[in-house]
Protein backbone atom coordinates (compact mmCIF):
# COMPACT_ATOMS: atom_id res chain seq x y z
CA UNK A 1 0.00 0.00 0.00
CA UNK A 2 1.60 3.53 -1.15
CA UNK A 3 2.76 5.89 1.99
CA UNK A 4 3.43 9.04 -0.46
CA UNK A 5 0.33 10.77 0.88
CA UNK A 6 1.62 10.36 4.12
CA UNK A 7 4.88 11.80 3.13
CA UNK A 8 3.35 14.87 1.57
CA UNK A 9 1.81 16.15 4.53
CA UNK A 10 4.56 15.71 6.33
CA UNK A 11 6.63 17.37 3.76
CA UNK A 12 3.56 20.22 4.26
CA UNK A 13 4.33 19.76 7.66
CA UNK A 14 8.28 20.26 7.63
CA UNK A 15 7.48 23.78 5.91
CA UNK A 16 4.87 24.88 7.82
CA UNK A 17 0.62 25.59 6.73
CA UNK A 18 1.77 29.35 7.02
CA UNK A 19 4.32 28.47 3.69
CA UNK A 20 2.40 26.04 1.71
CA UNK A 21 -0.80 24.56 1.52
CA UNK A 22 -1.29 20.57 1.90
CA UNK A 23 -1.98 18.64 -1.03
CA UNK A 24 -4.81 15.33 -0.15
CA UNK A 25 -4.90 14.60 -3.80
CA UNK A 26 -2.64 11.50 -2.91
CA UNK A 27 -4.28 10.25 -0.04
CA UNK A 28 -5.97 7.14 -0.07
CA UNK A 29 -8.60 8.82 2.35
CA UNK A 30 -8.51 12.56 0.19
CA UNK A 31 -12.19 12.63 -0.02
CA UNK A 32 -13.14 13.00 3.48
CA UNK A 33 -9.87 14.69 4.21
CA UNK A 34 -11.04 17.42 2.03
CA UNK A 35 -14.03 17.73 4.01
CA UNK A 36 -12.53 18.29 7.29
CA UNK A 37 -13.33 22.28 8.30
CA UNK A 38 -11.17 23.96 10.48
CA UNK A 39 -7.56 26.18 10.25
CA UNK A 40 -5.18 24.98 7.81
CA UNK A 41 -2.89 23.34 10.55
CA UNK A 42 -6.30 21.50 11.87
CA UNK A 43 -6.93 20.34 8.54
CA UNK A 44 -3.26 18.68 7.95
CA UNK A 45 -3.17 17.35 11.25
CA UNK A 46 -6.81 15.92 10.78
CA UNK A 47 -5.96 14.44 7.64
CA UNK A 48 -2.53 12.74 8.53
CA UNK A 49 -4.83 10.75 11.27
CA UNK A 50 -7.42 9.71 8.97
CA UNK A 51 -4.54 8.41 6.40
CA UNK A 52 -2.18 6.60 9.25
CA UNK A 53 -5.23 4.81 10.44
CA UNK A 54 -6.19 3.39 6.69
CA UNK A 55 -2.96 2.89 6.18
CA UNK A 56 -2.66 0.99 8.98
CA UNK A 57 -5.84 -1.26 8.94
CA UNK A 58 -7.31 -0.78 5.87
CA UNK A 59 -7.14 -2.66 2.91
CA UNK A 60 -7.12 -2.98 -1.07
CA UNK A 61 -8.30 -6.30 -2.89
CA UNK A 62 -5.44 -7.82 -4.68
CA UNK A 63 -5.21 -10.92 -6.60
CA UNK A 64 -2.63 -13.38 -5.85
CA UNK A 65 -1.96 -16.53 -8.05
CA UNK A 66 -2.48 -19.93 -6.33
CA UNK A 67 0.71 -22.30 -5.56
CA UNK A 68 1.03 -25.06 -7.48
CA UNK A 69 0.13 -28.05 -5.33
CA UNK A 70 2.25 -30.58 -3.19
CA UNK A 71 3.23 -33.40 -5.38
CA UNK A 72 1.78 -37.03 -4.59
CA UNK A 73 3.36 -39.05 -2.01
CA UNK A 74 2.48 -42.95 -2.97
CA UNK A 75 4.68 -44.17 0.35
CA UNK A 76 2.60 -46.23 2.44
CA UNK A 77 0.49 -44.71 5.41
CA UNK A 78 2.41 -44.52 8.88
CA UNK A 79 0.02 -46.87 10.84
CA UNK A 80 -2.13 -45.43 13.30
CA UNK A 81 -0.46 -46.62 16.63
CA UNK A 82 2.99 -45.90 14.82
CA UNK A 83 2.06 -42.02 14.27
CA UNK A 84 0.55 -41.62 18.30
CA UNK A 85 3.47 -43.25 19.14
CA UNK A 86 5.50 -40.52 17.27
CA UNK A 87 3.69 -38.07 18.99
CA UNK A 88 4.02 -39.31 22.05
CA UNK A 89 7.89 -39.33 21.81
CA UNK A 90 7.98 -35.83 20.87
CA UNK A 91 5.74 -34.65 23.34
CA UNK A 92 8.30 -36.14 26.62
CA UNK A 93 11.26 -35.76 24.12
CA UNK A 94 12.63 -39.33 23.89
CA UNK A 95 15.45 -39.57 22.87
CA UNK A 96 14.71 -42.83 21.53
CA UNK A 97 13.04 -40.34 18.68
CA UNK A 98 16.25 -41.09 16.05
CA UNK A 99 16.03 -44.93 16.32
CA UNK A 100 12.32 -44.14 15.51
CA UNK A 101 12.48 -41.96 12.71
CA UNK A 102 15.20 -44.13 11.51
CA UNK A 103 12.59 -47.41 11.92
CA UNK A 104 10.01 -45.10 9.65
CA UNK A 105 11.97 -44.50 6.59
CA UNK A 106 9.86 -45.49 3.51
CA UNK A 107 6.63 -44.48 5.22
CA UNK A 108 4.55 -40.84 4.84
CA UNK A 109 2.79 -39.45 7.56
CA UNK A 110 -0.74 -38.96 7.44
CA UNK A 111 -2.05 -35.40 6.06
CA UNK A 112 -4.08 -34.99 9.85
CA UNK A 113 -0.69 -34.66 12.15
CA UNK A 114 1.55 -32.95 9.23
CA UNK A 115 1.07 -29.48 10.67
CA UNK A 116 1.27 -30.83 14.27
CA UNK A 117 4.95 -32.19 13.43
CA UNK A 118 5.95 -29.27 11.82
CA UNK A 119 5.03 -26.92 14.97
CA UNK A 120 7.09 -29.88 17.19
CA UNK A 121 10.10 -30.28 14.82
CA UNK A 122 11.73 -26.87 16.04
CA UNK A 123 12.60 -29.28 19.16
CA UNK A 124 14.78 -31.25 17.07
CA UNK A 125 17.75 -31.45 16.35
CA UNK A 126 19.80 -30.94 12.63
CA UNK A 127 19.64 -34.72 11.93
CA UNK A 128 16.64 -35.54 13.59
CA UNK A 129 14.63 -32.76 11.99
CA UNK A 130 15.29 -33.95 8.18
CA UNK A 131 14.54 -37.16 9.26
CA UNK A 132 10.95 -35.90 10.06
CA UNK A 133 10.97 -34.02 7.05
CA UNK A 134 11.32 -36.78 4.71
CA UNK A 135 8.43 -38.48 7.01
CA UNK A 136 6.60 -35.69 6.07
CA UNK A 137 6.69 -35.92 2.53
CA UNK A 138 6.13 -33.35 -0.39
CA UNK A 139 2.96 -32.27 1.50
CA UNK A 140 5.05 -30.95 4.84
CA UNK A 141 8.11 -29.89 2.66
CA UNK A 142 5.10 -27.48 0.34
CA UNK A 143 3.51 -26.39 4.03
CA UNK A 144 6.75 -25.56 5.27
CA UNK A 145 7.70 -23.17 2.46
CA UNK A 146 4.11 -21.77 2.91
CA UNK A 147 4.69 -20.33 6.33
CA UNK A 148 8.11 -18.27 7.35
CA UNK A 149 8.16 -20.13 10.48
CA UNK A 150 8.66 -23.40 9.04
CA UNK A 151 10.63 -22.37 6.28
CA UNK A 152 14.06 -23.44 7.69
CA UNK A 153 13.18 -26.76 7.93
CA UNK A 154 13.09 -27.55 4.22
CA UNK A 155 16.51 -27.53 2.78
CA UNK A 156 16.80 -23.99 0.58
CA UNK A 157 17.00 -24.29 -3.30
CA UNK A 158 20.90 -24.21 -4.20
CA UNK A 159 19.30 -23.25 -7.95
CA UNK A 160 18.88 -19.83 -6.26
CA UNK A 161 22.19 -17.66 -6.10
CA UNK A 162 21.18 -14.71 -3.99
CA UNK A 163 20.65 -17.29 -1.00
CA UNK A 164 24.69 -17.44 -1.56
CA UNK A 165 25.11 -13.54 -2.50
CA UNK A 166 22.78 -11.60 -0.67
CA UNK A 167 21.76 -13.89 2.70
CA UNK A 168 22.93 -13.47 6.19
CA UNK A 169 25.72 -15.65 7.78
CA UNK A 170 23.12 -18.62 8.96
CA UNK A 171 21.43 -18.47 5.34
CA UNK A 172 24.52 -18.53 3.41
CA UNK A 173 26.00 -21.69 5.65
CA UNK A 174 22.27 -23.72 5.09
CA UNK A 175 22.66 -23.00 1.29
CA UNK A 176 26.15 -23.47 1.08
CA UNK A 177 25.63 -27.42 3.36
CA UNK A 178 22.62 -28.05 0.59
CA UNK A 179 25.15 -27.32 -2.30
CA UNK A 180 28.07 -29.53 -0.57
CA UNK A 181 25.65 -32.41 0.00
CA UNK A 182 24.32 -32.41 -3.62
CA UNK A 183 27.62 -31.76 -5.47
CA UNK A 184 30.32 -31.48 -3.36
CA UNK A 185 33.38 -30.37 -5.76
CA UNK A 186 30.97 -27.60 -6.92
CA UNK A 187 30.85 -26.08 -3.07
CA UNK A 188 34.17 -25.95 -3.04
CA UNK A 189 34.33 -24.10 -6.43
CA UNK A 190 32.27 -21.65 -5.31
CA UNK A 191 33.76 -21.17 -1.74
CA UNK A 192 37.30 -20.88 -3.45
CA UNK A 193 35.93 -18.36 -5.26
CA UNK A 194 34.55 -15.97 -2.69
CA UNK A 195 37.48 -16.75 -0.19
CA UNK A 196 39.14 -13.64 -0.25
CA UNK A 197 35.93 -11.48 0.40
CA UNK A 198 34.57 -13.96 3.27
CA UNK A 199 35.61 -12.63 6.94
CA UNK A 200 37.55 -14.47 9.26
CA UNK A 201 34.70 -15.92 10.65
CA UNK A 202 32.94 -16.83 7.21
CA UNK A 203 35.97 -18.73 6.22
CA UNK A 204 36.59 -20.45 9.48
CA UNK A 205 32.57 -21.79 9.66
CA UNK A 206 32.23 -22.42 5.89
CA UNK A 207 35.67 -24.39 5.44
CA UNK A 208 34.72 -26.68 8.34
CA UNK A 209 31.31 -27.96 6.23
CA UNK A 210 33.96 -29.43 3.69
CA UNK A 211 34.43 -32.00 6.65
CA UNK A 212 31.47 -33.76 4.67
CA UNK A 213 32.15 -35.35 1.45
CA UNK A 214 35.91 -34.47 1.43
CA UNK A 215 37.95 -35.32 -1.59
CA UNK A 216 40.94 -34.63 -3.78
CA UNK A 217 38.92 -31.29 -5.07
CA UNK A 218 39.37 -30.04 -1.55
CA UNK A 219 43.18 -29.75 -1.77
CA UNK A 220 43.66 -26.77 -3.69
CA UNK A 221 41.44 -24.42 -1.30
CA UNK A 222 43.14 -26.51 1.97
CA UNK A 223 46.66 -25.53 1.21
CA UNK A 224 45.45 -21.74 0.55
CA UNK A 225 43.80 -22.31 4.39
CA UNK A 226 46.85 -23.26 5.85
CA UNK A 227 48.30 -20.15 5.46
CA UNK A 228 45.07 -18.34 6.56
CA UNK A 229 46.28 -14.97 8.95
CA UNK A 230 42.93 -16.34 11.58
CA UNK A 231 44.70 -19.54 13.69
CA UNK A 232 41.02 -20.80 13.83
CA UNK A 233 41.09 -21.14 10.16
CA UNK A 234 44.63 -22.80 9.89
CA UNK A 235 43.16 -25.48 12.84
CA UNK A 236 40.43 -26.40 10.72
CA UNK A 237 42.53 -26.52 7.37
CA UNK A 238 44.92 -28.27 9.56
CA UNK A 239 42.03 -31.07 10.72
CA UNK A 240 40.71 -31.15 7.33
CA UNK A 241 44.19 -31.76 5.39
CA UNK A 242 44.90 -34.99 7.92
CA UNK A 243 41.77 -36.52 6.30
CA UNK A 244 43.54 -36.84 2.79
CA UNK A 245 46.44 -38.74 2.99
CA UNK A 246 46.60 -38.78 -0.48
CA UNK A 247 47.08 -35.06 -0.93
CA UNK A 248 49.96 -32.73 -1.06
CA UNK A 249 50.00 -32.36 2.84
CA UNK A 250 49.87 -35.90 2.79
CA UNK A 251 53.31 -36.81 0.75
CA UNK A 252 55.11 -33.71 2.86
CA UNK A 253 54.25 -35.86 5.59
CA UNK A 254 55.57 -38.76 4.39
CA UNK A 255 58.68 -37.87 3.64
CA UNK A 256 59.07 -35.99 6.91
CA UNK A 257 58.88 -39.37 8.46
CA UNK A 258 60.89 -40.50 5.68
CA UNK A 259 63.57 -38.05 7.06
CA UNK A 260 62.90 -38.08 11.17
CA UNK A 261 62.84 -41.45 11.80
CA UNK A 262 64.80 -44.53 11.17
CA UNK A 263 64.59 -48.41 12.39
CA UNK A 264 67.81 -49.54 14.23
CA UNK A 265 67.84 -53.13 16.29
CA UNK A 266 64.17 -53.40 16.41
CA UNK A 267 63.33 -49.97 17.44
CA UNK A 268 61.68 -46.61 15.95
CA UNK A 269 64.43 -44.10 16.74
CA UNK A 270 63.32 -39.78 16.32
CA UNK A 271 65.66 -37.37 14.84
CA UNK A 272 63.52 -34.48 15.83
CA UNK A 273 65.10 -30.95 13.98
CA UNK A 274 66.05 -27.81 16.14
CA UNK A 275 64.04 -25.81 14.09
CA UNK A 276 61.85 -26.01 11.63
CA UNK A 277 61.18 -24.29 8.53
CA UNK A 278 58.85 -22.16 7.40
CA UNK A 279 57.26 -25.34 5.69
CA UNK A 280 56.42 -27.71 8.59
CA UNK A 281 55.64 -24.58 10.61
CA UNK A 282 52.45 -23.71 8.43
CA UNK A 283 52.07 -27.86 8.09
CA UNK A 284 51.45 -27.29 12.15
CA UNK A 285 54.55 -29.28 13.35
CA UNK A 286 55.47 -26.55 15.45
CA UNK A 287 51.81 -26.07 17.49
CA UNK A 288 52.15 -27.15 21.14
CA UNK A 289 50.50 -30.66 21.81
CA UNK A 290 47.27 -30.67 23.38
CA UNK A 291 46.49 -30.76 26.56
CA UNK A 292 44.21 -33.60 26.19
CA UNK A 293 47.28 -35.57 25.52
CA UNK A 294 49.64 -34.22 28.03
CA UNK A 295 47.86 -35.36 31.02
CA UNK A 296 49.43 -34.07 34.65
CA UNK A 297 51.68 -36.26 36.37
CA UNK A 298 53.28 -35.86 39.57
CA UNK A 299 55.35 -38.94 38.87
CA UNK A 300 57.03 -37.43 35.45
CA UNK A 301 58.47 -34.26 34.37
CA UNK A 302 60.25 -33.68 30.76
CA UNK A 303 62.88 -31.84 30.04
CA UNK A 304 62.70 -28.50 27.21
CA UNK A 305 64.14 -30.72 24.57
CA UNK A 306 61.60 -34.07 25.36
CA UNK A 307 58.53 -31.66 25.45
CA UNK A 308 59.32 -29.96 22.40
CA UNK A 309 59.91 -33.73 20.54
CA UNK A 310 56.41 -34.84 22.19
CA UNK A 311 54.97 -31.92 20.82
CA UNK A 312 56.25 -32.60 17.12
CA UNK A 313 56.11 -35.96 16.94
CA UNK A 314 52.23 -35.68 17.99
CA UNK A 315 51.92 -33.37 15.35
CA UNK A 316 53.92 -35.75 13.06
CA UNK A 317 51.86 -38.76 13.33
CA UNK A 318 49.08 -37.36 13.54
CA UNK A 319 48.94 -35.60 10.18
CA UNK A 320 50.84 -38.72 8.09
CA UNK A 321 49.75 -41.06 5.74
CA UNK A 322 49.52 -44.32 8.17
CA UNK A 323 50.66 -46.29 5.20
CA UNK A 324 53.91 -43.65 5.70
CA UNK A 325 54.94 -45.86 8.84
CA UNK A 326 55.57 -48.94 6.85
CA UNK A 327 58.23 -50.09 4.08
CA UNK A 328 56.66 -52.01 1.49
CA UNK A 329 55.33 -55.44 2.44
CA UNK A 330 55.76 -54.80 6.28
CA UNK A 331 53.48 -55.67 8.18
CA UNK A 332 51.24 -53.58 10.51
CA UNK A 333 51.78 -55.73 13.75
CA UNK A 334 55.61 -55.18 12.65
CA UNK A 335 55.76 -51.72 12.99
CA UNK A 336 53.48 -51.26 16.04
CA UNK A 337 56.04 -54.02 17.73
CA UNK A 338 58.93 -51.21 17.21
CA UNK A 339 60.12 -50.16 20.49
CA UNK A 340 60.23 -46.70 21.14
CA UNK A 341 61.64 -43.73 23.44
CA UNK A 342 59.71 -44.26 26.83
CA UNK A 343 58.62 -40.06 26.51
CA UNK A 344 57.29 -40.52 23.31
CA UNK A 345 55.78 -43.56 23.66
CA UNK A 346 52.26 -42.20 24.61
CA UNK A 347 52.14 -39.74 22.54
CA UNK A 348 52.89 -41.65 19.26
CA UNK A 349 50.29 -44.24 20.39
CA UNK A 350 47.65 -41.05 20.97
CA UNK A 351 48.74 -39.82 17.73
CA UNK A 352 48.40 -42.82 15.47
CA UNK A 353 44.61 -43.46 17.09
CA UNK A 354 43.97 -40.18 16.14
CA UNK A 355 45.46 -41.05 12.87
CA UNK A 356 42.84 -43.78 12.41
CA UNK A 357 39.77 -41.97 13.36
CA UNK A 358 40.85 -39.47 10.57
CA UNK A 359 41.68 -41.73 7.87
CA UNK A 360 39.04 -44.27 8.92
CA UNK A 361 41.92 -47.16 8.24
CA UNK A 362 39.78 -50.23 9.49
CA UNK A 363 43.72 -52.47 8.90
CA UNK A 364 45.12 -49.91 11.65
CA UNK A 365 41.96 -50.13 13.59
CA UNK A 366 41.99 -53.40 13.80
CA UNK A 367 45.90 -54.10 14.94
CA UNK A 368 45.07 -51.42 17.28
CA UNK A 369 42.34 -52.72 18.97
CA UNK A 370 43.22 -56.10 19.50
CA UNK A 371 47.04 -55.08 20.75
CA UNK A 372 45.73 -52.09 23.18
CA UNK A 373 42.74 -52.25 25.53
CA UNK A 374 43.07 -48.66 26.14
CA UNK A 375 42.13 -47.69 22.35
CA UNK A 376 38.61 -45.90 22.54
CA UNK A 377 35.60 -45.83 20.22
CA UNK A 378 37.21 -43.78 18.09
CA UNK A 379 39.50 -46.81 17.01
CA UNK A 380 36.99 -49.47 17.39
CA UNK A 381 34.10 -47.61 15.45
CA UNK A 382 36.62 -48.19 12.46
CA UNK A 383 37.29 -52.23 12.65
CA UNK A 384 35.52 -54.37 10.97
CA UNK A 385 31.71 -55.46 12.81
CA UNK A 386 33.29 -59.10 12.85
CA UNK A 387 37.06 -58.32 14.32
CA UNK A 388 35.28 -55.73 16.75
CA UNK A 389 32.68 -58.60 17.79
CA UNK A 390 35.58 -61.15 18.36
CA UNK A 391 37.35 -58.52 20.31
CA UNK A 392 34.63 -58.10 22.77
CA UNK A 393 34.24 -61.68 22.94
CA UNK A 394 37.52 -62.89 24.32
CA UNK A 395 37.16 -59.64 27.18
CA UNK A 396 36.69 -61.18 30.46
CA UNK A 397 33.57 -61.23 32.29
CA UNK A 398 35.40 -59.80 35.10
CA UNK A 399 37.90 -57.27 33.20
CA UNK A 400 37.37 -53.37 33.41
CA UNK A 401 34.48 -52.43 31.47
CA UNK A 402 35.37 -51.41 28.23
CA UNK A 403 32.39 -49.45 27.45
CA UNK A 404 34.12 -47.45 24.44
CA UNK A 405 34.73 -50.67 22.98
CA UNK A 406 30.77 -51.62 23.28
CA UNK A 407 29.83 -48.29 22.49
CA UNK A 408 31.78 -48.67 18.82
CA UNK A 409 29.48 -51.75 17.95
CA UNK A 410 26.02 -50.70 16.54
CA UNK A 411 22.93 -52.32 17.32
CA UNK A 412 21.47 -54.92 17.28
CA UNK A 413 24.04 -56.90 19.46
CA UNK A 414 24.78 -60.58 19.20
CA UNK A 415 23.06 -62.12 21.61
CA UNK A 416 26.51 -63.43 23.38
CA UNK A 417 27.57 -60.13 23.58
CA UNK A 418 24.75 -58.45 25.13
CA UNK A 419 24.90 -61.14 27.82
CA UNK A 420 28.46 -60.89 28.54
CA UNK A 421 27.70 -57.46 29.24
CA UNK A 422 24.84 -57.83 31.57
CA UNK A 423 27.11 -60.76 33.35
CA UNK A 424 29.75 -57.51 33.66
CA UNK A 425 27.50 -55.31 35.34
CA UNK A 426 26.21 -58.22 37.80
CA UNK A 427 28.99 -59.59 39.10
CA UNK A 428 31.76 -56.98 38.76
CA UNK A 429 30.97 -53.30 38.15
CA UNK A 430 30.35 -51.52 40.58
CA UNK A 431 26.10 -49.61 40.21
CA UNK A 432 27.17 -46.13 40.97
CA UNK A 433 29.92 -46.06 38.87
CA UNK A 434 29.84 -44.10 35.19
CA UNK A 435 31.27 -46.86 33.43
CA UNK A 436 28.14 -48.87 34.98
CA UNK A 437 25.36 -46.43 34.06
CA UNK A 438 26.80 -45.88 30.69
CA UNK A 439 26.85 -49.57 29.87
CA UNK A 440 23.32 -50.22 30.91
CA UNK A 441 22.22 -47.09 29.19
CA UNK A 442 23.77 -49.36 25.78
CA UNK A 443 22.04 -52.65 26.76
CA UNK A 444 19.06 -51.07 26.52
CA UNK A 445 19.36 -49.27 23.27
CA UNK A 446 21.42 -51.88 21.69
CA UNK A 447 20.17 -55.39 23.18
CA UNK A 448 18.47 -58.12 21.09
CA UNK A 449 14.38 -57.63 22.17
CA UNK A 450 14.63 -61.31 22.83
CA UNK A 451 16.54 -60.93 26.34
CA UNK A 452 13.92 -58.57 27.98
CA UNK A 453 13.08 -61.44 30.20
CA UNK A 454 16.83 -61.55 31.36
CA UNK A 455 17.09 -58.59 32.34
CA UNK A 456 13.64 -58.44 34.29
CA UNK A 457 15.34 -61.95 35.83
CA UNK A 458 18.21 -59.87 36.82
CA UNK A 459 16.24 -57.49 38.32
CA UNK A 460 15.07 -59.80 40.21
CA UNK A 461 17.63 -61.46 41.44
CA UNK A 462 19.77 -59.01 42.79
CA UNK A 463 19.64 -57.48 45.97
CA UNK A 464 20.76 -54.12 45.50
CA UNK A 465 18.09 -51.60 45.24
CA UNK A 466 20.80 -49.87 42.60
CA UNK A 467 21.12 -52.55 40.36
CA UNK A 468 17.43 -53.32 40.54
CA UNK A 469 16.41 -49.67 39.32
CA UNK A 470 19.07 -49.90 36.64
CA UNK A 471 18.06 -53.32 35.33
CA UNK A 472 14.45 -52.86 35.63
CA UNK A 473 14.51 -49.29 34.01
CA UNK A 474 16.56 -51.15 30.83
CA UNK A 475 13.99 -53.54 30.90
CA UNK A 476 11.35 -51.05 30.39
CA UNK A 477 13.57 -49.33 27.52
CA UNK A 478 13.81 -52.83 25.59
CA UNK A 479 10.26 -53.41 25.62
CA UNK A 480 9.08 -50.17 24.52
CA UNK A 481 11.86 -49.98 21.60
CA UNK A 482 10.59 -53.65 20.63
CA UNK A 483 6.85 -52.46 20.74
CA UNK A 484 7.57 -49.24 18.30
CA UNK A 485 9.27 -51.57 15.97
CA UNK A 486 6.26 -54.12 15.79
CA UNK A 487 4.06 -51.01 15.49
CA UNK A 488 6.05 -50.07 12.44
CA UNK A 489 6.03 -53.12 10.78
Amino acid sequence: MSTDGLESLTSAALLGTARTEPDFAALHTHATAGAIDGTAEHRLLGAAALERAFVAAGSAPATCALPEPAADDDRPLLPPAAAERLRALLTVRSDLIGEWLDAAQGFRAPHGIVVDLLERASALDEDQRDKLVVLLGPRGRWLAQQNPHWSDLVAPDTGDPSVWQHGSAATRRRWFRALRAQDPAAATELLTASWKTEAASGRQTLLGELATGSGVYDEDLLETALGDRSRKVREVALDLSRRLPDSSFGRRMTRRVQDWTRVQDGALEFTIPDVLDADAVRDGLDDPLPRAVEPARADRTYTDEETRDRARVWALATSAPLSAWLTPGTPIGDALDLEVSEHLRDVLRHARATAVDHQRDSAWASELLQRDDRTGSRVAGHAPRDVLVEHLRRMSARQPLLVDHFAALPAPWPADIAQKALTVLYTAAAPNSHSFRALTDLLARRAPFELVDLFDDAATRTDDLVRLNRFATAADILKLRRTLHEELS
